[in-house]
């Protein structure tokens, strides 16, 4: 079909963003021209900086801080702001169809869409629907899940699952004593990997560096990657430095595939995009997800794989580092536990993510065009 513009809300974290950009990439290959939303925060230039191929533009807004917030006056002149230049997006891009991944930044674009009467498309991603899902899933001509768990109270028709796009610089697999040697990591030994999302995780650095003492007498068999955020950074390299162990410690990171492919078990927070590529890699994990985030959705998101065996789950305020000790000693001294687990995790993976998403949008835009 003829190439159509396509407006692709996705900023704000990782978790809306890399999904957006893995379809956007493929919607570039069938012809399309997609544009992303992102955010103002620097997670987002973090994440775009090396996508040089797609083009995006920025919204000065920021997330619903609550009627009663003081920072309810902020919230206003950012969304004033917000819609201008959203407003004016519309009118130099004149998209055809907006592709939302969810997220404070994908109200305003779904807004004006609707006003415009252009189709709308939503993807949930969590087991538990956002509030911007909430507010525009009647309108949309697609509500798309990334969880089939998901429940959202629209009309069978309109709901498909379709599971989370995997980003492509993902989906290039090395081995495991490939991507090991890569980095300078022994293949015989034992690598945990840790990291909090793509901001990083405060309560999972806390509880690894309070926990690593305990595992000295062990360090001749581990080896840690650990990806901090930039809080934390300078503190966690010193302590893994301090009791000796081999550790890769950094802020941020675009090698996530050398990292997977390394990594013998995960430690991680529960978004839905993180959990997709833990399944990607077919790798077990310890998940202890993130206590404040909306809904309490990255509970409900570990509640899965806790029941389905692929992960161990627990929260932050109620695991010690005794606790993950015991945890990872499982773990990595049943080698038929750990197999189980990251067998369970590789079949909850839904591999054409990506091609089913854009075949629905194609077939929504196929039927706009009919209807003129």
């Amino acid at each position: 079909m003829k190439g159509c513009n396509i407006l692709i809300p996705c900023g704000g974290t990782g978790g809306h963003l890399f999904p957006g950009i893995a379809v956007a990439e493929k919607l570039m290959e069938r012809g399309h021209k997609p544009l992303l939303v992102l955010s103002e925060k620097q997670v987002d230039r973090e994440a775009i900086k090396n996508k040089n191929n797609l083009d995006w533009r920025s919204l000065p807004v920021v997330g619903w801080p609550g009627f009663f917030s003081k920072d309810i006056f902020s919230f206003s002149l950012k969304l004033f702001q917000g819609y201008k230049t959203c407003r004016c997006l519309f009118l130099n891009f004149k998209p055809d169809l907006v592709l939302a991944f969810g997220g404070f930044i994908s109200a305003l674009p779904l807004f004006l869409g609707l006003k415009k009467k252009i189709p709308l498309i939503l993807h949930e991603a969590n087991a538990t629907a956002g509030l911007v899902t909430k507010l525009f899933s009647r309108f949309a001509q697609y509500v798309l899940l990334g969880m089939k768990e998901c429940e959202i109270d629209i009309s069978p028709g309109k709901k498909i699952f379709t599971g989370i796009p995997l980003r492509r610089e993902l989906t290039i697999r090395k081995s495991r004593e490939e991507a090991c040697r890569s980095i300078g990591f022994d293949p015989l030994l034992k690598t945990i990997f840790i990291f909090g999302g793509s901001q990083g995780a405060q309560g999972i650095n806390r509880l690894v560096v309070e926990t690593l003492p305990y595992m000295v007498k062990r360090k001749d068999q581990l080896q840690f990657i650990h990806l901090t955020g930039p809080k934390d950074y300078d503190e966690c390299l010193r302590i893994y430095n301090d009791l000796g162990y081999k550790a890769l410690v950094e802020s941020f990171s675009h090698r996530m595939a050398v990292y997977y492919s390394s990594a013998d078990l995960v430690i991680s927070r529960a978004g839905a995009t993180t959990l997709t590529e833990i399944c990607a890699y077919g790798l077990p994990s310890i998940l202890i997800p993130y206590p404040y985030a909306a809904n309490d959705h990255q509970m409900k998101n570990a509640q899965i794989f806790q029941k389905a065996k692929a992960a161990f789950l627990f929260e932050e305020s109620k695991v010690s580092p005794e606790l993950l000790l015991d945890t990872l000693s499982q773990i990595l001294d049943d080698s038929q536990l750990a197999k189980k687990m990251g067998t369970i995790a590789q079949q909850m993976f839904k591999a054409d993510s990506t091609d089913k998403i854009v075949e629905i949008v194609e077939r929504c835009l196929s039927q706009r065009t009919k209807s003129f």
